[in-house]
């Protein structure tokens, strides 16, 4: 479906056959029907999942295709689990699942230049499995340490597969102090005194940086050694023996200046 009109098209009738089918469902004219239905639409957006991947297939360079595809195959999953007895904070975590494999998808397809999928591809993994153990009754405290130190997880995961992005320690440091500082709280909203200390990880972190860039060697510097300037090169006109001045002619290609780049700093090159 090459032409764009035809794709307009294309797309304007599924919308709108899929607006007719959630208006029947909201008015119950299809409920006696609704297990049949869902079986259908699931495989009806399995399908549209394969084309989107059919696509991505034929045009790599157009990623985008593999987030609605891994969409609509968490939604087919939805509607299948709906029509079982499961909580309905798993189908959540469905959705949140499907999106998390759509950004690894994309990261994996290039990991040199969309390494940024990892970040919202972690997060959306990090949701969904909050959202999924929160059903099973864990308390808040462990879901806090779940959901910040996921989070600070992510970052870290980042900088240990691109050392280039090493601000991502940052953030992930600051999620995972947090993380640990939720859960540790008691159910009086207390501290544990031996958490009071955490600063102290800031303090030994700034002295291994302090200590770590003491011990990187200097930059090299680029040495250009200028012949030196020769007795009597000068142009201006010099006294005879008789006491006047002769002119001087200068020797073509001559010249009495400084060299042109005579002093040049190598750059310091970027570290992995």
């Amino acid at each position: 479906m090459s032409d764009p009109r035809l794709r307009a098209i294309f797309w304007s009738i599924v919308l709108m056959s899929s607006g007719v089918l959630l208006l029947l469902f909201e008015f119950g004219f299809l409920t006696p029907y609704t297990p049949l239905l869902q079986y259908i639409l699931a495989g009806l957006f399995v399908f549209g999942a394969v084309l989107f991947f059919g696509a991505f297939a034929r045009t790599p360079a157009e990623w985008w295709r593999v987030i609605p595809g891994w969409t609509l195959l968490a939604l087919a999953g939805v509607l299948v689990l709906s029509t079982l007895a499961v909580d309905q904070r798993w189908l959540g975590a469905t959705v949140f699942g499907g999106l998390a494999l759509a950004f690894a998808h994309v990261y994996l397809s290039d990991r040199g230049g969309r390494w940024w999928a990892l970040i919202p591809g972690g997060f959306l993994a990090v949701l969904g499995a909050v959202m999924g153990v929160s059903a099973w009754g864990i308390p808040m405290e462990a879901l806090a340490l779940l959901l910040f130190g996921g989070l600070g997880g992510v970052f870290f995961l980042l900088f240990l597969l691109h050392r280039r992005q090493w601000w991502a320690v940052l953030p992930g440091g600051v999620l995972v102090v947090f993380a640990a500082l939720a859960a540790a709280r008691s159910s009086d909203g207390q501290v544990m005194p031996l958490l009071r200390w955490w600063p102290l990880l800031l303090i030994g972190a700034g002295l291994l940086t302090a200590l770590q860039a003491r011990r990187r060697p200097l930059p090299d510097r680029l040495q250009v050694n200028a012949a030196p300037a020769r007795k009597g090169r000068m142009t201006a006109n010099a006294p005879s023996k008789s006491g006047t001045a002769t002119p001087r002619i200068a020797t073509l290609g001559e010249y009495t200046q400084p060299a042109p780049g005579a002093a040049v700093d190598v750059l310091p090159e970027l570290e992995e």
